[in-house]
């Protein structure tokens, strides 16, 4: 009985040694080179908002992490309808509030950024801070039907940078896990910045 006790009590060890390591930072931070994907809404804010609808986004990234805090190259994709004029000024000509006419057209933003990701726990279940810096391509095209001829079919692209900011939920051990995410983006584009948070569901393996 003594000798039964006495295995029992090092299987028990034995497995509470295995839940501590599982639940450790570096099984929950899979440190290494890790790869992921999401997609979800993109909800467009300020003066973006007056004229795009919330639209699609998709991310594809691969990331770096030390168990610590991660790093993580992303490539980004968004495309938003337009329900109001976008471009509202061709040279002297200023599109008046009321718009004559019915309005069509779409926002595609594509992406690469590089980000830090931060978590904030250490357990199997962890919410993460992350953000960083990127270059983006912003491309309107928009259709007005009416009588104002210079903002009949018009398209606009530009390429700036932009910063990023958010958080996440992700969960999931040593294999793949799920996240959550939603961040703030600001690019700076002219005349106004175009701002919009994703919110986002995904993977990573």
């Amino acid at each position: 009985m003594r000798a039964g006790t006495r295995i029992s009590g090092a299987a028990l060890g034995v497995a509470m040694a295995g839940l501590a390591a599982a639940a450790s930072p570096l099984a929950a931070q899979k440190a290494g080179l890790g790869f992921g994907a999401s997609i979800g809404a993109n909800v467009p804010n300020g003066k973006f908002a007056d004229g795009a609808q919330t639209g699609l986004v998709v991310n594809g990234f691969a990331g770096f992490g030390t168990g610590k805090f991660g790093v993580r190259g992303e490539l980004f994709w968004s495309r938003s309808d337009l329900d109001n004029a976008f471009i509202r000024k061709v040279g002297n000509s200023v599109l008046p509030s009321d718009v004559p006419g019915d309005v069509s057209g779409r926002v595609d933003l594509v992406g690469a950024t590089a980000n830090l990701v931060m978590p904030l726990s250490q357990s199997i279940v962890k919410p993460y801070l992350i953000g960083g810096l990127g270059v983006y391509r912003r491309r309107v095209a928009q259709d007005i039907t009416g009588t104002v001829d210079e903002f009949r079919s018009l398209e606009d692209s530009q390429t700036d940078l932009g910063y990023n900011g958010g958080v996440g939920l992700s969960i999931g051990g040593l294999g793949p896990s799920l996240f959550i995410e939603a961040r703030y983006v600001s690019v700076g584009t002219s005349p106004d910045r175009t701002k919009f948070v994703p919110v986002v569901i995904g993977f990573t393996f």
